[in-house]
């Protein structure tokens, strides 16, 4: 409908000429670079990030080269012809590209393919990428602080590539390396949204409604139109939930965030409950006893054995990167400290934590690393942190290695949340099963294939999320409230409709009559919108119908899912789920205690290190001192 509108609207456009003035503010392009990430993943400490820094002046003259024109920021929708038109074009792609996604499901040209799993094509295809890679290397002297935002995109780049092929191919081999993946990103989410919290100590409706958006918007609509369950994206309830522990964690008695101790005994509180919930027999199925067992799509046993499963597996690692975002500034100015130092007293420091985590790596490996799946899984959430924060001291350790990055992953990484929810749909099929195919009898072709059209719809999905929640979640709460009320209320009038056309036996001749319809009788809304430059008339009217009428649509889809019968229900598994281990559980906090009353982020190594060089520890007010005075002026 929306995509009606939009063609309406140009049309008329083309044919009577746009009376209204030419505005110079037009929304050509998106500004997707964010100061702080707004995604599930982690961003460094400070607050640069965000915006390229200002070019300094160029002398006049003919020889001067010519400013790059900014990128122009998409705004809040308003009643103007520009901005509705835009937000109607942003709509009908985006709904363009869901209908894509469930013709690839159920009207795919050709029939699917099985999955077949080949070592050495898929390490051929991975070293080709890897080294492809390479090639697009790039310098970023002006940030070679500690987990820059180039590097984490990079991070995030690389993962996404291997977990992406795990899938493809059933390379059930790379399982535990996909594991630790995972960890990572939920990692990156504590580490992340603890950044964001303590710089900009925004809890307000408007910032959660934005997170919320950022996460799930993209995940709604699959499961509307492919009738999935949030489960089966199993990576959304994840970030979902580790964000909201986050959010609560750092919302609750805020006033101490910043103070020396206060906000450390928070955390380690914050473990602890995480320690009973998870690690203490019984004690999670009285939490979560709410969710279904029943067995449903993506999760055979029951919600509740999927959620135990999934959560158990990262149960920690957004604890762990809440505490180094809290620890940054004092591993910044560590690592600033050394690396001032002579180049020998600077790698002995450096060679001594390097050193620890190569010998932890290395038991990590051999004891726990090559172990059958069941017997990983039981103990991946007690040791994830180890190849981890190993990785990130590696990567960090030495200035010329911050100092470059490959912008083929970092462009990868900033499409995480996109490729990961259309793989199951527009790459693989059948809930990730199976595989689409477009040049049958070719499987490598078919693969270049698709993966192209996969990532550029992924890429054009990112920018369009980002678009949508401009448009329609501006910063002003009033007016963010009265947005979210017409969308649901819009929303649950379509859905009553869809159903009533299931009904009727869902022909397709129907359903893009209805849509049609819709469209014409939103554009002659709209159209109204626009001559009046005001919605104030209209907006009363459809509200009240709509309200009315999606009031009921909501009412009756409760009542159905609370009489609703399964007669092919699937019980959990006695099993339960992930193994649960108090003493290993323990150890973890132990661990987790010293980073945080330590204040580094290492485990006390970088102590270590700093008195086998004679090297003096950077003090609390030393390493906070500018942060603080940037977030409180």
């Amino acid at each position: 409908s929306a995509a009606v509108i939009w063609g309406l609207l140009e049309f008329q456009k083309q044919s009577v000429g746009d009376a209204e003035p030419r505005n110079a503010n037009k929304y050509e392009q998106v500004n997707t670079e964010e100061t702080v990430e707004l995604t599930s993943e982690g961003k460094r400490m400070e607050n640069k990030a965000g915006g390229d820094l200002e070019s300094k002046p160029e002398a006049k003259g003919a020889s001067a080269p010519k400013a790059k024109p900014k990128k122009k920021k998409v705004q809040a929708v308003t009643c103007t012809r520009e901005s509705i038109s835009l937000l109607m074009k942003s709509l009908g792609e985006f709904g363009g590209i869901l209908l894509y996604s469930w013709f690839c499901e159920n009207r795919p040209i050709f029939e699917h393919a099985t999955k077949s799993y080949s070592r050495d094509i898929f390490w051929f295809i991975t070293l080709i990428y890897m080294g492809f890679a390479f090639t697009t290397m790039k310098a970023n002297p002006k940030d070679t602080s500690l987990l820059n935002r180039e590097q984490t995109e990079e991070w995030k780049g690389w993962m996404q590539f291997l977990f992406l092929m795990y899938h493809y191919f059933h390379a059930s081999e790379v399982y535990n390396s996909i594991r630790v993946f995972i960890s990572c990103y939920v990692w990156m989410t504590g580490f992340g949204n603890f950044s964001f919290f303590y710089i900009k100590r925004d809890f307000g409706f408007v910032r959660f409604w934005q997170m919320m958006w950022r996460l799930n918007f993209l995940v709604f609509w699959l499961m509307m139109v492919h009738g999935n369950t949030f489960i089966l994206y199993y990576i959304n309830p994840l970030h979902t939930f580790y964000f909201l522990m986050v959010y609560v964690a750092m919302a609750i008695f805020s006033s101490c965030n910043h103070d020396k101790y206060p906000i450390r005994w928070k955390l380690l509180f914050l473990g602890i409950l995480i320690f009973v919930i998870w690690d203490i027999q019984g004690i999670f199925h009285v939490v979560f006893g709410f969710l279904p067992t029943e067995g449903i799509i993506g999760a055979t046993h029951g919600v509740l054995h999927e959620w135990h499963f999934r959560s158990g597996l990262d149960h920690y690692s957004a604890l762990f990167g809440m505490v180094f975002a809290l620890n940054y500034p004092l591993a910044q100015a560590w690592l600033d400290s050394v690396e001032e130092a002579p180049p020998m007293k600077q790698w002995l420091v450096k060679g001594v934590v390097l050193s620890a985590f190569v010998v932890m790596i290395f038991a990590w490996a051999s004891e726990i690393f090559f172990l059958p799946k069941p017997s990983y899984n039981e103990h991946h959430p007690y040791f994830f942190w180890i190849p981890l924060i190993g990785y990130v001291f590696i990567r960090n350790c030495s200035k010329t290695l911050r100092s470059y990055h490959l912008g083929l992953l970092t462009q990868m990484g900033k499409i995480t949340l996109e490729t990961y929810l259309m793989q199951h749909h527009v790459w693989l099929t059948s809930n990730a099963k199976t595989l689409l195919v477009i040049i049958p009898g070719y499987p490598l072709c078919n693969f270049f294939f698709v993966s192209c059209v996969y990532l550029i719809i992924s890429h054009r999905l990112f920018r369009l999320t980002v678009a949508l929640r401009a448009m329609l979640i501006p910063n002003d709460l009033k007016k963010s409230l009265e947005l979210l009320f017409t969308m649901v209320s819009t929303l649950a009038v379509y859905y009553g409709l869809a159903k009533v056309l299931c009904l009727a036996g869902g022909y397709a001749a129907a359903v893009v009559t209805a849509t049609v319809l819709l469209g014409i009788g939103g554009y002659f809304l709209v159209g109204r919108i626009i001559k009046e430059n005001s919605c104030e008339s209209v907006r009363k009217p459809y509200l009240g119908i709509s309200g009315l009428v999606g009031g009921i649509v909501i009412i009756a889809v409760v009542l159905e899912a609370i009489f609703a019968v399964d007669d092919n229900k699937h019980y959990a598994d006695s099993s339960g789920g992930v193994a649960q281990n108090a003493g290993l559980g323990m150890m973890v906090i132990i661990v987790f205690a010293m980073c945080v009353f330590l204040m580094d982020n290492y485990g006390g190594l970088s102590y270590l290190a700093n008195l086998a060089g004679c090297l003096p520890w950077p003090t609390w007010e030393q390493a906070y001192s500018k942060l603080h005075h940037k977030i409180f002026g």
